[in-house]
C-alpha cells in the first residue's frame, strides 16, 4: 500500500504497478469520501482494473478535454465533491473563460509538455495574477486528477509551478479601532463591526450567523454556515467552530435582540443583508472617524493581530479563525511580543568575560 496524507490533509494513493505485458503504470488517486480506509480500497480497487484488463477494456477511448469536461467531469465532479456553491462558480468561471476555449479540442493524452506550458504562458501574458493562475491551476489539474482516477488517462501531467506572493493586508490598532467604533452612528451599526473585530468572523459567516448560533449559558458564539450570494452553504473549512465572546459583545447583542428575523444581522424588514452592504457601512464610518478605508476582511485581520500582539498563542487564534494549518496564521506571527531576541543572548555566555576586541599589533 502507498496510500499518505498530503501538505493539506488528505488522503492520497499513489503506487507504480507492473501490467501483464511487463509494462510499469503509475497510479495516484484521492478518494472522494476522504479516509484512509477509502484511500485504500480505491487503491485496490484501481490496481485490480489495470491487472485484469482484457485488450477491450484496458483502453478508454481517448476524449477531448471538452468532452471529458462536458460529458463526464462537470455533471459528476463537483457535486460529489460536496463542493461549495462558491467553489462551483469559480472552477465553472475557470473552465468557460479560460481552460476550455484555449484547452478544449486538445486530447487528454496531448495535454502536457508544449501545450500546457503554452497555455500558462498566455495566461501571464494577459495579465492574470499569480493568484488567479495558480487557482486556474488547481481547476486543471483536480481535472485531470479524476481523468487518471476514472481511466481515461494515464498519468497527471507536469504543471508549471506558480509562485504566488504572500499577499499584504491592513488593519488597525485598538486605539484605531476603538475610535472606529465611536463614529458608529448608533448601536446596530456599532455591533455590525464590533462583531467582526470581536470574533474574526468571514462577512460570509457573520451574514449566515442565526440567534441560535449563539449559546448564551456557555458564553460563546458557533460559525456553523456561510452565505453567498444568498445561497447558504458550509463554512470555508467545512468545519463548525466556537469562538468566545467578550463581556463587551455579549451585552451589545443582548441590546441588539429582535424579531425580525432568525438571522442575528439583518436590514430593517427582515431581509437578509449583502455585503456591498457591510462595504458600505464600513466606508461610511471609516471616513466618519477620519481614518484609512480598509477592506471588510481587514477587519478579520485585526482581530487576529491584535491578539497575537496580546501573547495569544498561534494555535489559539487558528483555532478562533478556522485556519486548516497552523502556516495560514503564521502570517501573524511577526507581530507577536516575543520574537526571540531575548533568547539569542545565551549565545554571549559562551564569550563571557573574554574581549573580542584584541587589537592588532
Amino acid at each position: 500500500m502507498a496510500v499518505r496524507r498530503d501538505k493539506n490533509g488528505k488522503w492520497r494513493y499513489r503506487v507504480q504497478i507492473r501490467s501483464g505485458n511487463g509494462s510499469v503504470r503509475r497510479i495516484s488517486g484521492t478518494p472522494i469520501i476522504n479516509t484512509k480506509l477509502e484511500a485504500q480500497r480505491e487503491e485496490r480497487q484501481h490496481i485490480q482494473r489495470l491487472l485484469h484488463a482484457t485488450p477491450e477494456t484496458e483502453e478508454k477511448e481517448v476524449l477531448s478535454f471538452r468532452d471529458f469536461v462536458e460529458q463526464k467531469w462537470w455533471p459528476i465532479y463537483p457535486k460529489a465533491a460536496g463542493n461549495r456553491p462558491s467553489t462551483v462558480r469559480e472552477k465553472e468561471f475557470h473552465l468557460r473563460i479560460h481552460l476550455l476555449p484555449d484547452l478544449g479540442e486538445v486530447k487528454l493524452d496531448q495535454l502536457q509538455g508544449e501545450a500546457i506550458d503554452g497555455f500558462f504562458a498566455e495566461l501571464q501574458d494577459k495579465g492574470l495574477s499569480a493568484k488567479s493562475r495558480k487557482n486556474i491551476r488547481a481547476t486543471l489539474r483536480r481535472v485531470l486528477a479524476s481523468a487518471v482516477e476514472w481511466g481515461y488517462l494515464g498519468s497527471i501531467p507536469s504543471l508549471p509551478k506558480v509562485k504566488v506572493p504572500e499577499p499584504s493586508f491592513d488593519l488597525f490598532t485598538k486605539e484605531e479601532s476603538e475610535t472606529l467604533l465611536e463614529a458608529a452612528r448608533n448601536d446596530e451599526e456599532r455591533l455590525l463591526i464590533m462583531f467582526a473585530l470581536y470574533t474574526g468572523a468571514r462577512a460570509v459567516e457573520q451574514l449566515a450567523l442565526e440567534w441560535g448560533d449563539i449559546d448564551w449559558r456557555n458564553n460563546f458564539i458557533v460559525f456553523r454556515r456561510s452565505v453567498t450570494r444568498v445561497i447558504v452553504g458550509h463554512t470555508k473549512s467545512g468545519r463548525e467552530r466556537k469562538v468566545p465572546m467578550t463581556q463587551t459583545l455579549r451585552s451589545a447583542l443582548k441590546n441588539h435582540q429582535h424579531l425580525r428575523s432568525k438571522l442575528v444581522f439583518c436590514n430593517a424588514d427582515g431581509s437578509a443583508m449583502n455585503n456591498s452592504q457591510l462595504w458600505d457601512r464600513l466606508m461610511m464610518v471609516c471616513r466618519r472617524a477620519g481614518l484609512r478605508r480598509i477592506r471588510w476582511h481587514d477587519l478579520r485581520h485585526t482581530f487576529a493581530s491584535q491578539l497575537i500582539m496580546e501573547g495569544v498563542p498561534l494555535r489559539q487564534v487558528q483555532a478562533w479563525l478556522g485556519h486548516s494549518t497552523i502556516q495560514m496564521t503564521m502570517r501573524y506571527s511577526h507581530l507577536a511580543p516575543n520574537t526571540g531576541a531575548e533568547l539569542i543572548s545565551v549565545l554571549d555566555k559562551t564569550w563571557r568575560g573574554k574581549n573580542m576586541a584584541t587589537p592588532n599589533k
